[in-house]
């Protein structure tokens, strides 16, 4: 372990770390933050036993095995097994680069999560706005509800008093912490606390327990489990009206991006509170609707709009006056075929519920996505008249699905496919070759000489070197084969339709001949490095992927046992 620590800290890693030799050490410590997991040779501690203590807490943290080589371990059994990479203790090159990797996708896929609970919980906010909740059962519902989708240990509704007083009105989680607490938005010593900072500013304001300024608090809080809270104002047009607050079990839970994205129930509380404040159901009911981030039209049952909300202008770019009177023919993009239209009107004018999602454009031309549903409108005859449509911008959620799938399946460095999509290359290809009777070969590439070009000339210059490697290699083949990396200085080629062991030769010498070729780095220093080829041929050396992937690297260290810098057939 003292190796690698210093290995990071060779590489200015700030590093934080604990070490667990079984799995009641690693339970205890699973309760921390942590951004990855580093496994090494352990009799007790398993991939399978880390993995299960992970899905147990729901935790999404990267796990990256040492292999000591004591006991060989392949990069596609530790992943099959549910790790996300594989390192041996003399390439510890690759273990910054992979933990960076793993650590940005691991991000991704919060930021993912994050996106979805709050796109729900505000779509949920606003149908029981619509649906006519009095304002304390609403306020208690989005407390117990922001409590149970963000984890929260308390959340509470705070209203502003004239008196200086901060009365809670609604609060779900750990409520006997506000037992026997002041809390004051005046400028007393009783209003110093987060909560009154936030509405006297009225801007959001998060602490850590630890910071001084808790220090009143900090007792009470650590009984409850409790090491950060947010508190953000409710109110419009700047007149405040009280304040929510949330309390996390965890110390960085309120950084800026989770601040903005609940900013926006702020909103959703305000309406609540105007409309509790006001007594006025039909007011309630249109502020909801006109200050809902959510986008709301309603149509006649020809398609006319007739009323919107603010946030549909927001959306489109359009202005009222411009959508007012015109058929949501104004933000087609195009790109939805004709039965989709005819689809949905058959639906709504037989008086049923659509949902879906539509690809729109806005005024400037550009594309955004939509998850809109619309209901149908009758009047007191039981006629349907109009159609009320709700949408959702699902655009980020879109693009960090369409970003995760990405790296789920490409390399990032050298953005070639990595060995899931390669694997998945290789048995469509076998499917194929074997309905057409044809035959396909898979190639195994390592890098001679790659470790000195790292020591010699860093790891930034090792990268563009693996970057140039990868774009050598797609020379050398057709359009319709595939190159992979499957992790460090490893390679794979799939040959679709070879003819005959001639043809897959000629590659193979490409490959040998455009490798040994010198690359300018950025030190301006030429570097060289040659390739070690395995190769394996379907049917003849294997009928699946494991196989065939198998029996090529059994092939290449044949070729780098014989003097590196060539090729070397399973079948020889």
């Amino acid at each position: 372990m003292a190796k690698i620590i210093g290995h990071l800290q060779a590489e200015n890693c700030e590093v934080h770390y604990e070490q667990a030799n079984d799995e009641v050490m690693l339970d205890g410590h699973l309760q921390q933050n942590w951004d990855v997991l580093l496994l090494g040779s352990s009799a007790e501690l398993t991939i399978e036993a880390v993995v299960h203590a992970l899905r147990c807490r729901t935790l999404d943290i990267p796990l990256i095995v040492l292999n000591d080589g004591m006991v060989p371990l392949r990069l596609g059994e530790a992943m099959r097994l549910g790790a996300q990479d594989c390192i041996a203790l003399d390439q510890m090159e690759r273990l910054l680069p992979s933990m960076q990797r793993e650590m940005v996708s691991a991000i991704l896929r919060s930021n993912l999560r994050e996106q979805v609970v709050a796109d729900y919980l505000m779509q949920e906010i606003d149908q029981l706005i619509l649906l006519g909740y009095d304002m304390r059962s609403l306020n208690e519902r989005i407390c117990r509800r922001m409590a149970e989708l963000f984890d929260f240990k308390l959340v509470w509704i705070g209203a502003k008093m004239p008196d200086g007083r901060v009365e809670p009105v609604a609060s779900a989680g750990e409520i006997a912490y506000l037992e026997g607490i002041e809390v004051r938005w005046d400028d007393t010593p009783q209003g110093q606390g987060i909560t009154g900072r936030s509405i006297r500013g009225n801007k959001a304001e998060s602490m850590s327990s630890e910071s001084p300024r808790f220090a009143p608090w900090r007792e009470r809080a650590e009984r409850y489990g409790m090491r950060s809270v947010l508190a953000m104002p409710l109110g419009i047009k700047n007149e405040v009206a009280g304040a929510l607050v949330m309390y996390s079990a965890h110390e960085n839970t309120f950084d800026k991006l989770t601040i903005s994205r609940l900013s926006a129930f702020a909103g959703r509380v305000t309406v609540a509170m105007l409309g509790a404040q006001e007594q006025q159901e039909l007011r309630l009911m249109q502020a909801a609707m006109s200050n809902a981030a959510n986008a709301m039209f309603i149509t006649r049952r020809d398609g006319a709009i007739e009323w919107l909300n603010e946030a549909v202008s927001r959306y489109s770019g359009y202005t009222t006056d411009e959508i007012t009177g015109a058929n949501p023919r104004i933000f087609n993009s195009g790109q939805h075929p004709q039965s989709f239209w005819n689809e949905m009107w058959a639906t709504i004018l037989n008086g049923h519920h659509w949902r879906g999602e539509i690809v729109n454009r806005t005024k400037a031309g550009e594309l955004y996505t939509v998850a809109q549903s619309i209901s149908p409108l009758y009047n007191d005859k039981g006629e349907l008249t109009h159609f009320l449509s709700v949408q959702q911008d699902i655009s980020e959620k879109k693009r960090l699905e369409e970003e995760i799938h990405y790296l789920a399946y490409h390399d990032p460095l050298t953005h070639l496919p990595n060995r899931m999509l390669f694997r998945d290359r290789v048995q469509q290809a076998i499917a194929q070759a074997q309905r057409a009777h044809t035959k396909l070969a898979v190639m195994f590439i390592d890098l001679d000489g790659f470790k000195a070009v790292n020591d010699m000339h860093g790891h930034n210059n090792g990268d563009c070197l693996l970057e140039s490697v990868a774009e050598r290699i797609r020379l050398c083949v057709r359009s319709g084969d595939t190159v992979a990396r499957l992790g460090g200085d490893e390679f794979t080629v799939l040959l679709r339709d070879v003819k005959d062991m001639e043809s897959i030769e000629v590659v193979a010498q490409k490959l040998l001949d455009i490798a040994v070729q010198p690359y300018v780095l950025d030190s301006e220093t030429p570097a060289t490095v040659s390739f070690s080829v395995g190769i394996s041929v379907y049917p003849e050396d294997g009928e699946s992927f494991d196989a065939l992937l198998s029996r090529a690297d059994q092939a290449m260290y044949k070729a780098k046992q014989g003097g590196k810098s060539r090729y070397f057939f399973y079948s020889e």
